[in-house]
């Protein structure tokens, strides 16, 4: 069996602006990706509402994504495939982050799992002696003109951009979209947007 880690936010989650609450799990992308690629596949769903690359949640800790991901890591371990979906909450104003410090924030998983897999007790207990391949996905747009102005401005279009530019210019393995379908709230994926991220995957998958 091929299992796939997915660690992210409320877009991986399934959070729905209208009704407050989860959207049902067969519109959840990751549960889409399991329907399509059957019983040979195993995905494994953690996605957290406001989930951050960093650590820079100061009241909710929860939220830091780097404290909880060893673990979770750790527990879902061996798998084939991690695919890391977080950066947008870093973007919200109130962090005050540049596109920099969210690139470095994205790039420590990577760089965590590289060092776990040097050790060699490590490497064998938990990757079964085999590199995962990793895959991100990379914020996604949001509507910082109107809907979601309070939370993203123009400023956090263009740091978005950037950390897309970085991770094409070195060629690091990602997924990115400027034009996916959104809830009114213009920041979480609606039902075609989560069908258009589980295609995406698919087809990242089925060129392995």
């Amino acid at each position: 069996m091929i299992k796939v880690l997915v660690y992210g936010d409320s877009n991986v989650w399934g959070d729905n602006f209208i009704t407050k609450k989860r959207i049902p799990d067969d519109k959840q992308w990751s549960n889409i990706l399991q329907k399509e690629l059957g019983s040979n596949y195993k995905i494994l769903q953690e996605g957290l509402p406001g989930r951050l690359a960093g650590n820079d949640e100061i009241e909710k800790k929860y939220k830091n994504g780097k404290d909880s991901f060893i673990s979770i890591f750790r527990t879902n371990a061996p798998i084939d495939y991690l695919i890391i979906s977080l950066g947008t909450n870093d973007l919200q104003l109130k962090y005050n982050k540049t596109s920099k410090e969210i690139i470095n924030d994205l790039l420590w998983y990577k760089e965590t799992i590289d060092n776990m897999f040097l050790d060699k007790d490590d490497k064998s207990k938990y990757f079964n002696n085999k590199y995962p391949k990793i895959i991100y996905i990379l914020p996604v747009n949001f509507d910082y003109k109107n809907n979601a102005s309070f939370i993203f401005d123009k400023n956090k279009e263009l740091e978005r951009q950037e950390i897309i530019k970085y991770f094409n210019d070195n060629k690091i393995n990602n997924i990115y979209f400027n034009d996916i379908d959104l809830f009114e709230d213009g920041i979480h994926l609606n039902y075609e947007g989560h069908k258009k991220i589980a295609t995406r995957i698919l087809g990242e998958l089925n060129n392995e």
